[in-house]
């Protein structure tokens, strides 16, 4: 059995058992590591986001799939030739504002930018030899 013990203070900023006196301990700025978790929209703004990105797809020649009965509403995408086989989409918080993000991490590009991330997807999925054909320069 493990048992979790709080880390010592920085610089004894408070006593090694100030916490169980129930003495405040100094607090400290903390940056957030990349891995951390990322914002979840609303799922209504999530489905209105990926709803777009769908339209954007299908027009490129994907198949999509809307997964919006999840926990986090999804969108599968994958080519026609390799149905079980293909790649999640789904929207998180970012860096001035909402992203579309791939199940494997990748953030593809702001929903703003619905160009970029047809390209995006359609690229990352191409060169992972799922289909997709030439990548569209622009629309």
């Amino acid at each position: 059995m493990v048992v979790w013990t709080p880390p010592l203070s920085p610089h004894r900023a408070a006593p090694e058992d100030g916490a169980v006196q129930g003495e405040a301990e100094a607090a400290w700025w903390v940056l957030v590591p990349p891995a951390a978790p990322a914002a979840l929209p609303r799922p209504l703004t999530a489905r209105r986001h990926l709803n777009r990105l769908d339209r954007a797809l299908r027009r490129q020649g994907w198949v999509t799939e809307r997964r919006y009965a999840e926990a986090v509403p999804l969108l599968r995408v994958h080519s026609p030739d390799m149905p079980f086989v293909g790649e999640s989409v789904c929207v998180v918080g970012g860096d001035g504002g909402w992203w579309f993000r791939f199940s494997t991490g990748t953030l593809l590009a702001p929903c703003s930018q619905m160009n970029l991330a047809v390209w995006q997807v359609t690229a990352l999925l191409a060169a992972a030899g799922l289909g997709g054909g030439t990548v569209p320069l622009d629309e």
